[in-house]
């Protein structure tokens, strides 16, 4: 008898191992499958301080777009790019409620300072590495599942947006991550995006940038790759390519140009809302009280077609016919001749041709040429330099008098009226980073799910708005 229970007892032994196996197989399973389907906006693996995702749920719209998301397996692009395929085959927008692991980012806005305490402890005790290049180059060969992980909103979301498209430069050199993540945020299939890689960054970037582009069928790369140096035309050189490549594109209304270590402050829709209001109305900065006019005189001879020079930023968000003047016009082109001898032409161009207006061109501004904090604010980017008028407090840490945000900024950050916010450094205070992704992310689901509405009245009453050419 002895001798028939043991192979009962084993038997037995057996099935109990054999079910908990399968259960333990089925459970992975499922955990495997719920994180595929969740558009992580961070990485392809977890890691403490990115964001975290509930159960997910993914919306269908029928609205039309400009991409139909035919699949094609390899094709060249009229810009040089080959495409492995379009990824747009169905548009869809994932609405979880996204936050990031680690530190609380909703009491980090709001300034609570145990929090803020916390999130900077945490940090100088961790180190986070980024994203490898060779990630992005080895994960873009299947795009599909590259714009899946990633988390790319591949629908327009509403008809206001849908309808109102904007077209993007972006000019990079490292941190394929950072940029990616900028990408990212702004994507929209109706938009149109021109990348411009620098000429010094290493071989793994372009190949990494170019599977990211090759995954998306309108985000391009330039195929001219200037070296660009500080001060000199090779600033502004990448912006006039890039709009040149963008301006066959019919349907934008907008152009705003970026670098990779910037971040919006605003949402696609809430941009959108924004350029409504500006009607056409080009935003700049300009001031000729604070220019050094000593890099004007350096030329020689006066400026061409009666232009008074102003200083003002490389940044700019302008209307088509802006872009349209300055690729196609010969005062605009006789211009850029001479500025191409000024020191530092990247803040000379465009401002100079914004604030003259008895050049005609369409969204210019008539009034004094001085950015203010209230009367002319700058609203295309948020930069702190600690000199008026971009005097504010920097929590992060200045690097050539700009702040580089960190976590104690994100207060200020999440109140400021700009569009976009420079700089970021990857790995400096990456809460800071990661709690503006954070809330970008549920605000444009908050958006989309009707549970909060963007006030446009400040931006109704701006006086380059009021007084446009």
């Amino acid at each position: 008898m002895e001798g028939h229970k043991r192979p009962r007892v084993f038997v037995k032994f057996l099935a109990v191992f054999l079910f908990v196996t399968l259960i333990l197989i089925l459970y992975y399973n499922n955990i495997e499958r719920t994180s595929s389907l969740s558009s992580t906006l961070f990485q392809h693996r977890p890691r403490p301080g990115r964001l975290k995702f509930l159960s997910t749920h993914v919306w269908s719209t029928n609205i039309p777009t400009n991409f139909t998301g035919k699949i094609v397996k390899e094709r060249s692009g009229s810009d040089g790019n080959t495409r492995k395929h379009s990824v747009v085959k169905r548009k869809s927008f994932n609405y979880t409620f996204n936050y990031v692991e680690t530190v609380n980012c909703k009491k980090m806005l709001k300034g609570n300072k145990p929090e803020l305490d916390r999130a900077k402890s945490f940090l100088s005790n961790n180190y986070r590495n980024s994203i490898s290049n060779t990630w992005y180059f080895v994960k873009t060969k299947n795009c599909d599942s590259f714009i899946s992980e990633r988390g790319y909103v591949t629908d327009s979301l509403t008809s206001e947006e849908r309808d109102f498209p904007i077209a993007y430069s972006i000019l990079m050199f490292k941190d394929v991550e950072q940029f990616e993540r900028l990408l990212r945020a702004i994507y929209r299939p109706q938009n149109y995006y021109c990348i411009h890689v620098d000429a010094k960054a290493a071989e793994d970037v372009y190949n990494a940038v170019r599977g990211i582009v090759g995954c998306l069928d309108n985000v391009f790369m330039t195929r001219k790759y200037v070296d660009v140096q500080w001060g000199t035309f090779s600033v502004l050189e990448p912006e006039l390519i890039c709009m040149k490549m963008l301006f066959k594109y019919k349907n934008w209304k907008y152009f705003i140009n970026l670098t990779g270590q910037e971040f919006p402050l605003k949402t696609n829709y809430e941009l959108v809302k924004i350029l409504e209001t500006y009607n056409g109305a080009n935003d700049m900065e300009g001031t000729v009280r604070r220019a050094n006019k000593a890099r004007w005189s350096i030329v020689g001879v006066s400026p061409p077609h009666n232009i008074r020079p102003v200083k003002g930023s490389v940044h700019i968000v302008v209307n088509r016919d802006f872009v349209d003047y300055v690729l196609n016009n010969k005062t605009a082109i006789d211009f850029l001749e001479w500025v191409k001898n000024v020191d530092v032409p990247d803040e000379t161009y465009f401002s100079s041709l914004n604030h003259n207006p008895h050049l005609g061109i369409p969204g210019s501004y008539k009034g004094i040429p001085e950015t203010t904090k209230d009367k002319k604010p700058f609203l295309a980017r948020f930069k702190n330099w600690g000199r008026e008028p971009f005097d504010w407090p920097c929590k992060g840490k200045r690097v050539r008098l700009i702040c580089i945000f960190g976590v104690g900024d994100l207060p200020l950050l999440s109140r400021r009226k700009e569009m976009f916010a420079n700089k970021f450094y990857l790995n400096f205070e990456p809460f800071a980073l990661d709690c503006l992704e954070e809330l970008h992310h549920n605000k444009t689901r908050d958006e989309y799910l009707g549970l909060v509405k963007f006030n446009t009245s400040y931006y109704q009453g701006l006086d380059f708005i009021k007084n446009k050419v």
